[in-house]
Parts: C-alpha cells; structure tokens; sequence
C-alpha cells in the first residue's frame, strides 16, 4: 500500500484505498482492500501565472499544504517554483532541520514550502515568518486555514471558501482563481505611492 501510494504521490496523485465487506454490520465487520483509487487535485487554472506575477514584483510563494510531501513537490515542480519543501517531522520536538536552520522563522525564511501541515503547523509559520519582520499573505479556502488566515497581515479567502476562512479573512475574492492577488498588489502599490508623493508635497 505504502508503494503504491508513493508512486502516485510522485506523479501528483491522492489515492484513496477501497474496501469491502459482506457483514452489513459495521461494527463487527471484517474489511479486505481491493483496490485503489487516484484522484488528481490539479492547481487552479491560473495560479503558475499568478506565481510568476507575484514573483516578478518581489514577493515571494511559499507552499504549505496537508498533502504528503511527495505531492506537495510535484505540484511545486509543475508551478515552477523551488521545490525544498519540508515534512511533517520538521514539527516533531528538536527537530534536526529547525535546531539547524536556528528556529522554525529561518526555517520557512529557507525552504519552498512545508507538507503534511495540520492548521496550528499553518500558523507557526505565519506567526514565525512575522516575527523575522516579513509582512506575510495567506490564502485558503477551509476551516483549517482559518488561524493562519486570521494573523496573516492579508488574509485572502478564495472563491467558495468557507463562511470560517471568509470570517477570518482580510479579503474575500469573489472570482475563480487567484489572478485577482495580483491585481490587489498593484492597486495597494500605486495607492501607496500617491499617498507617499501627497505627504512628501506637503510636507
């Protein structure tokens, strides 16, 4: 099973093993797997373009996802970006790769992404990150992203987010895809300058 899921984790692929029984009562029943099943959880339409954009003005994409680590490469593979991600044994007490790195804030600082989270994991990060002077977005979508979604400098719900991460979140995008990011990027920077050129006139 482990080979199996391995495999197609490489490839980008979850994979859900299927059983059955004859005892139609669950509780005493006795299940044996027959088989599997591999489903494909493609990146949304827009998002390696949105990736480069954000990057060409300076900002830069970090993955953190529940999926197994292997998948969480492949799908960095397929948006272009670094693919140094972490697993979940980084979140064990002493973890090796965060004694290294010197704390869990140059550990993010370093690494393309991290694998395997659990919503509190999402929230280190944000709060690590922070705290080594980054003003961090975060987009999600679900009730496990909703703390990190809430003390992020930007939270960004997406499109059909739940009512938890649209409650958290800073900014509600209302279309598919996540273009819109960088629409607000370039709206919040000239919005920016205007004010800093009114108050340097002024003053």
């Amino acid at each position: 099973a482990n080979t199996v899921m391995d495999e197609k984790a490489a490839r980008g692929y979850k994979t859900l093993a299927i059983c059955r029984s004859d005892d139609e009562t669950p509780e005493s029943a006795t299940w044996t797997m027959v088989g599997y099943i591999s489903l494909m959880d493609p990146p949304r339409s827009d998002t390696e373009a949105t990736i480069v954009a954000a990057q060409e003005r300076g900002v830069e994409v970090k993955m953190i996802t529940g999926d197994q680590r292997k998948i969480a490469v492949e799908v960095a593979h397929q948006l272009h970006m670094g693919t140094h991600i972490f697993g979940p044994d980084v979140w064990l007490p002493n973890a090796p790769a965060v004694d290294r790195a010197g704390g869990v804030g140059n550990l993010a600082e370093l690494a393309n992404g991290f694998a395997g989270v659990h919503p509190e994991h999402k929230y280190k990060v944000v709060e690590a990150l922070q705290a080594a002077g980054h003003t961090v977005g975060m987009t999600g979508d679900g009730v496990n992203d909703a703390p990190a979604l809430a003390v992020a400098n930007v939270g960004i719900a997406v499109a059909d987010a739940t009512d938890a991460a649209r409650g958290a979140a800073d900014i509600v995008l209302t279309r598919e895809g996540l273009s819109t990011i960088v629409s607000a990027i370039n709206r919040s920077r000239q919005i920016f300058r205007r004010l800093e050129a009114y108050i340097t006139y002024r003053l």
